[in-house]
């Protein structure tokens, strides 16, 4: 249920099939819409029902693999458990059968960037380390044809992939939890089944199982407090001063003191972290360095689709001066700390039209940042173009919405994707009428 276009329901369905299943998928979007998943299923034994659900595949089914897009509400899949048919996830229905070391990784910011660390620490340490959950086009059910007993799966785990942790009651053997933000409450009736979804990384654990929390907040540390089995503490203080880092920013020190937590306390020599730390430049569509042309640098951070992660971005280009591109879809988040910061920070702001944008807009005029915003675009190349302009040399383009990106894109990787080939055109054939820096100005004093 939810075949997507993010390679995880396609991976589960090519498995399935290499078991000898006789799979349906079923998906509210077209046949159009899914086309790049439908092309990599021709000539496969696989019933399509696209554009609507029928009850029948969900009352005749053996079993059902919901996608963690799809709500726990769905009436189909009530529909299912009415007719005994059990409802799984990709995660959990994995850990139930794989009886190797799980670690899992939570939280609401620095998920991706903590496990994909993890995971480059402990491949450097042990050859046999696979990097599954979360992750754009990796889905973990496969990885039952390749790892072994005696390796190690590293799963990023989102609260909706955590509510199938609850449906079977367990746990990852070891797990980390990064932060807890607002996040999804266009999902959730409140932060407490928000955070109740995500408690599953540590709730059913048991024995020599642990779970490592963030020391330098309060949400997680009263968290901790409920952890079953062992329980330890991250902080950014732990990263050692003379490592010499490439992510930018305190919340991508937060991310490798996580990772460095959990790759000691599983015996990493220190010499092992550092190598990797050092060398790490970080996930795409995180802060990613795209370039520059005539000065004017580039980034992507078209993963940032909630308030904080926008703050986060604007914090971590303090000295810098910033051409913002921000705006999208709602989460009912709130909206005037990213505000506050985007009118203080950001020397030019083009806002993405979106269900969030208007009260985004509103927010930046009442913080005193409304001179600085260059116009709402429904096209992101446009909002690029404003941008660079008459931009000058030592300005950073700084793609960070802070919102969601339904609507305009297809998802948060659709919309960075396409920020990455609009600026590759401009490093490679664009012309910026770049000014000169305020310094450099003859009538500058």
């Amino acid at each position: 249920m939810g075949l997507g276009l993010l390679g995880r329901g396609l991976g589960d369905t090519l498995f399935l099939v290499r078991c000898g299943a006789k799979v349906t998928v079923t998906d509210l979007k077209s046949a159009e819409e899914l086309a790049p998943s439908i092309k990599a299923l021709d000539g496969l034994p696989v019933k399509l029902t696209l554009g609507a659900h029928d009850p029948a595949d969900f009352i005749h089914a053996d079993m059902v693999l919901r996608n963690a897009d799809v709500p726990r509400s769905s009436a189909y899949l009530k529909l299912a458990s009415e007719h005994g048919v059990p409802v799984e996830m990709d995660e959990s229905l994995f850990c139930k059968h794989f009886k190797g070391n799980v670690i899992g990784v939570t939280g609401t910011r620095g998920k991706t960037t903590t496990t994909t660390l993890i995971h480059k620490i402990l491949s450097a340490h042990s050859p046999r380390v696979f990097l599954a959950g979360n992750i754009v086009g990796r889905a973990t059910l496969p990885l039952l044809e390749q790892a072994k007993k005696e390796d190690t799966v590293v799963l990023e785990l989102s609260s909706w992939q955590l509510q199938g942790f609850h449906d079977a009651r367990l746990s990852p053997r070891a797990s980390v939890f990064t932060n807890v933000y607002q996040d999804h409450l266009n999902r959730y009736s409140g932060m407490s089944e928000y955070i109740d979804d995500k408690k599953a990384v540590f709730l059913y654990q048991h024995g020599t199982d642990f779970c490592i929390f963030n020391r330098d907040q309060q949400e997680t540390l009263d968290l901790a407090e409920e952890a079953p089995a062992g329980k330890d503490f991250f902080s950014v203080q732990d990263v050692p001063g003379e490592w010499e880092i490439q992510l930018p920013g305190r919340h991508n020190r937060e991310n490798i003191a996580a990772a460095l937590r959990l790759s000691r306390k599983l015996g990493v020599p220190d010499s092992t972290i550092q190598a990797v730390v050092e060398t790490f430049s970080g996930v795409e569509h995180r802060l990613q360095w795209l370039g520059e042309k005539h000065g004017i640098g580039f980034i992507n951070d078209a993963t940032s689709t909630t308030p904080v992660a926008g703050c986060a971005a604007l914090d971590a280009l303090a000295g810098k001066r910033i051409l913002l591109i921000a705006g999208g879809a709602d989460k009912k988040l709130d909206l005037k700390p990213f505000a506050r910061s985007a009118a203080s920070r950001s020397a030019k702001i083009a806002l993405l039209e979106g269900d969030a944008t208007t009260a985004l807009h509103r927010e930046i005029a009442e913080a005193g940042g409304e001179s600085k915003i260059v116009g709402r675009f429904d096209n992101l190349r446009s909002a690029v173009n404003e941008l660079i302009r008459d931009a000058r040399g030592g300005d950073v383009v700084l793609l960070s919405p802070g919102c969601a990106s339904f609507g305009m894109f297809r998802n948060e990787f659709h919309r960075g994707e396409t920020f990455i080939s609009i600026v590759e055109e401009i490093l490679e054939y664009g012309e910026i009428p770049v000014q000169p820096r305020a310094s450099d100005r003859s009538d500058s004093r």
